[in-house]
């Protein structure tokens, strides 16, 4: 315990801090954490999976603590989105336990398929992100879209909660609707993946606590960011945080 202390006070406790806070921030406002925390990991040396095991602990308790806050201030409710909850949860775990028999190139190669198809998705999308839509027009859900992205959550996940984001604007969900909805598919998939992988030994706490407490606060700061978004930001910057994204793992293939 001493040497986890150490280890979360130093230097590099500090830089994780940063990472999970600002990652969660952009996750919350664009579903798009992984953008920051996966390269700033890698990057700082920690191997994939465990980079993949420590983001699925840091955003599922990013999103647990939203999921607290809705549910005190009654904007949703558990009972009604229970099954959607079991079936994303069996989805992260089938995702991990997929990526723990595939290489770290490979693993880029997946997600660089499934960004490049969720960003032409994003694109034609547009149409339904051109005004404010009232909830009273929001479409039936089909289980199946966010069992397959927490399936690519469990396993990898960059830019799946975008992918939720975007599912629920197509359905007609304003956007504050559609960043709740994404936190709570964000918080079973991230469960299930990060009981599998703490399972299989891929959980480093020396990491996984300074980056989660960063990840808590970035929260809580993106949801206070969210009532000052307006729709027309979101049209321009739903496809840059895409592209963005698919030149990271298209570079993370090159080298």
């Amino acid at each position: 315990m001493e040497i986890l202390l150490h280890e979360w006070l130093s230097v590099n406790g500090f830089i994780l801090f940063t990472i999970g806070l600002l990652a969660a921030v952009i996750g919350v406002l664009f579903g798009a954490a992984g953008f920051i925390l996966l390269p700033a990991m890698l990057l700082v040396g920690i191997p994939i999976h465990t980079t993949v095991a420590v983001n699925k602990f840091a955003t599922g308790i990013s999103a647990l603590s939203n999921v607290l806050s809705f549910l005190i201030k009654g904007h949703l409710s558990l009972k009604k989105f229970t099954s959607l909850m079991m079936i994303t949860s069996l989805g992260g775990v089938f995702g991990a336990f997929l990526a723990t028999l595939l290489t770290e190139q490979v693993m880029n190669v997946v997600a660089c398929i499934s960004l490049i198809f969720a960003f032409f998705i994003v694109l034609c999308s547009h149409k339904f992100m051109g005004k404010d839509i009232k909830e009273t027009q929001e479409q039936p859900m089909n289980k199946l879209i966010p069992f397959a992205i927490s399936i690519y959550d469990g396993g990898f996940g960059p830019g799946s909660a975008l992918m939720n984001i975007t599912y629920y604007l197509k359905k007609q969900y304003i956007y504050i609707k559609a960043v709740e909805l994404t936190r709570i598919i964000t918080f079973s998939s991230c469960t299930g993946a990060f009981l599998f992988y703490y399972f299989t030994g891929f959980v480093n706490w020396g990491i996984a606590i300074p980056v989660s407490i960063g990840s808590i606060a970035g929260s809580f700061l993106g949801l206070k960011i969210i009532p000052y978004i307006k729709t027309k930001w979101i049209q321009i910057l739903l496809p840059i945080i895409f592209f963005l994204l698919i030149v990271q793992v298209v570079f993370n293939l090159l080298i």
